[in-house]
Formats: structure tokens, sequence, C-alpha cells
């Protein structure tokens, strides 16, 4: 598979927002699952998870992915 079929498999797959009070900062939502993730530049990606420790999933609105990014 070539760089290009790979990058848009992971754009079609993924919804990435970028920005925050700090530059650096980007919440990955996974299209086909709904999970979140934090991903902290030169510091790593951590799942997002509620206050009972579950993943957080993005919410969803007649079946469309609804913008969930705090920023």
């Amino acid at each position: 598979m070539k760089e290009k079929e790979k990058t848009a498999l992971i754009k079609e797959r993924f919804d990435v927002a970028v920005g925050g009070l700090t530059q650096g900062i980007t919440i990955i939502t996974d299209k086909k699952t709904g999970v979140q993730y934090l991903a902290i530049a030169n510091s790593g990606t951590a799942v997002i998870v509620d206050k009972d420790g579950k993943p957080l999933l993005s919410e969803q609105v007649d079946g469309d992915q609804k913008e969930t990014s705090p920023f």
C-alpha cells in the first residue's frame, strides 16, 4: 500500500481537531468507534475517559457525528 493510500484511509477513519489554550493539543476521534483520544505534542497520546473511567465517545446526532472538540 502506498503512502497516499494509507493517508487517505487514516483521514477517512479519524477526525482530528487541533488547537486549545496552548498549541500542540489535538483531539482525535475514531469515526468508526466514536472513541476520543488526547494527543499532546512531545508528550504522547491517551484515551479520554469519562468520570467512570470508560472511553469518552463522540456524540451522535441522527447517525452523524457531531463536533465534540473542546476547543
